[in-house]
């Protein structure tokens, strides 16, 4: 009996081991996101990894395959899944557009999308189509801080937060949009709406959620992390600016809502939130940005349909905390969706099959070709700005035309250029705008470009040297207008987009030019580059010096005169 005995012993022993043991383990949660998709869900070629042999990507159909083949991994191992996205869904490709998101929204529900957070680019073909997307959702969308402005409160659209369970886990889920949209969309696209500061409304509901009973408060915003992960903390430890913003041309914070803080430091002035998914800058980070004063686990991929993330979330099942990650793979946390590494989905490609075809018709028409390849870069070396600016002026004959940098959105390889590559370049569909400016404003436009670290502007018909050594607002050394000396009581007709006439990209000043000094042309910039294209095949823009930094050259004599407002002067 004695042996028996201790055999029973032992086995109970180990028994009570293996059960100790396995309590122990974290239960693993599998976080999968998509940011900034911009509309890109067909399959596509990798221009930004190699123009001349990019790589194939497998877009939605790929990323569906990965998705189901987690679920399918995690549900065998006893795992939940989690799949989330935050913002800029449809706006910036053909299908995208022409579909007003319809598309990406059959993709979404037919994947089992858990929530979404809308993104300043929802709105740029006006609330009516957010409002649309949401309604044909069969998942909620959040946005705490997107309120009526009338009532106060949030949409009936949306809705603040989410309550999640996903392994006897209670996860609180806060939706934040960046407040920075009221700046960066036409009053008429979001009149009627307010934007909340983020960090009052996170605190708020953060409070809430855990009243209620969650364990975990993630936070699905639109709002990213900087550039470079070592130059943000810097910045937010007290450094005055970063070599990073300095190269690039942005205060950091601002990079692209003004004062709104960046998801970096809205996590370092906000505690209690364990996990944050971001967008917007579209800066991929392969490991998680975990801020050191409130450990919160910051996640962000490049966006544009590139890539889907995926990271392991462990979170202990006493305690009910997350006490660590864990790579998707052994580079980090974003999936690119290499389209020979993960074949497309063939329900997700049949779903989108009348889509593409429909949009691939209105797009396959050969507007023209170009002789070179038609790269971004900067104000002083941009084939492409050049292109575009040209085509703006030539189109009604003006003497000058600006585009802000960021509304080029594309490079295209030397070839026959199609309706959709330049629709590539140009998916906001804004409208050009004929205005007559007097050689101060026109000036005062320049300026403002080079003012600070400000990363310049495209330009025709002029050209432009400036000393960053200078003051602000009198760094412009040397300045020509089809050129002839600037000047200052001379009347310009200059053309631009509606975007920026309405004061967007810093250029607040612009609202104060007189109405009757203003001519909508209801032609929208595309078109006219279209125009240009079909006229001057094959384009062979140049880098012609029309904008140039300089050092150590005197102040040209007709510029040494005031030419700002006295309630502009500083």
């Amino acid at each position: 009996m004695r042996p028996i005995r201790s055999l029973l012993l032992l086995l109970a022993l180990v028994a009570a081991l293996a059960l100790t043991a396995g309590a122990a383990e974290p239960l693993r949660l599998h976080l999968l996101w998509t940011n900034d998709l911009h509309g890109h869900i067909l399959p596509e070629p990798a221009r930004f990894m190699n123009p001349e042999f990019p790589p194939p990507l497998g877009g939605a159909p790929s990323a569906a395959t990965y998705i189901k083949r987690v679920r399918a991994e995690a549900e065998a191992a006893d795992e939940p899944v989690l799949l989330v996205d935050v913002g800029d869904v449809f706006q910036g490709t053909p299908i995208g557009n022409k579909t007003e998101g319809r598309a990406v929204i059959d993709y979404f529900n037919a994947i089992g999308y858990d929530f979404a957070v809308p993104g300043n680019h929802e709105f740029d073909l006006g609330k009516h189509v957010p409002e649309r997307m949401a309604a044909d959702s069969e998942f909620p969308w959040l946005a705490a801080n997107l309120v009526d402005e009338e009532t106060g409160e949030v949409v009936d659209w949306c809705q603040p937060t989410l309550m999640l369970e996903r392994g006897g886990i209670r996860i609180g889920v806060i939706g934040i949009i960046t407040p920075g949209t009221a700046r960066m969309s036409f009053p008429e696209n979001i009149a009627g709406l307010d934007f909340l500061p983020m960090a009052p409304v996170i605190r708020e509901h953060r409070d809430r959620l855990r009243a209620e009973g969650a364990d975990i408060i993630l936070l699905g915003i639109h709002e990213g992390l900087p550039y470079d992960p070592k130059e943000g903390w810097a910045k937010i430890a007290g450094s005055e600016q970063t070599d990073v913003e300095r190269e690039h041309g942005y205060t950091h914070g601002s990079n692209y809502s003004g004062d709104t803080p960046n998801l970096m430091e809205l996590m370092n002035e906000v505690s209690g939130i364990d996990i944050a998914v971001g967008g917007h800058t579209h800066r991929g980070y392969q490991e998680p940005w975990i801020d050191p004063v409130n450990h919160t686990l910051c996640f962000e991929t490049y966006g544009n349909g590139s890539s889907i993330g995926h990271a392991v979330l462990l979170i202990d099942r006493e305690s009910k905390q997350v006490v660590g990650w864990e790579r998707s793979h052994d580079r980090g946390t974003i999936i690119t969706l290499f389209e020979d590494q993960i074949p497309p989905d063939p329900e997700i490609t049949e779903l989108l099959r009348p889509y593409r075809e429909e949009t691939e018709r209105a797009m396959a028409r050969v507007v023209g070709r170009a002789a070179v390849n038609l790269t971004r870069g900067g104000p002083g070396n941009s084939l492409m700005g050049n292109l575009v600016t040209d085509a703006m002026r030539t189109r009604f004959d003006a003497d000058f035309s600006f585009q802000n940098l960021g509304g080029l959105r594309a490079d295209l390889p030397a070839g026959p250029i199609t309706a959709g590559d330049v629709f590539s370049v140009l998916p906001f569909g804004n409208e050009l705008v004929v205005v007559e400016m007097d050689g101060r404003m026109l000036r005062r436009v320049i300026e403002r470009k080079v003012r600070g670290d400000s990363g310049g502007i495209c330009v025709s018909g002029v050209r432009v040297r400036f000393d960053r050594s200078r003051p602000d607002w009198d760094r412009v050394v040397s300045l020509e207008v089809g050129g002839e000396p600037w000047d200052a009581d001379r009347t310009y007709t200059a053309v631009c987009t509606n975007f920026l006439l309405e004061g967007n990209s810093g250029l607040d000043f612009l609202t104060t030019i007189p109405a009757d000094d203003v001519m909508p042309t209801q032609v929208r910039t595309a078109e006219a580059v279209e125009w240009y294209l079909e006229q001057h095949d094959p384009v062979r823009p140049e880098i012609d010096g029309r904008w140039a930094e300089v050092s150590d050259q005197e102040q040209a004599p007709y510029l040494d005169e005031p030419y700002l407002p006295v309630t502009a002067r500083r």
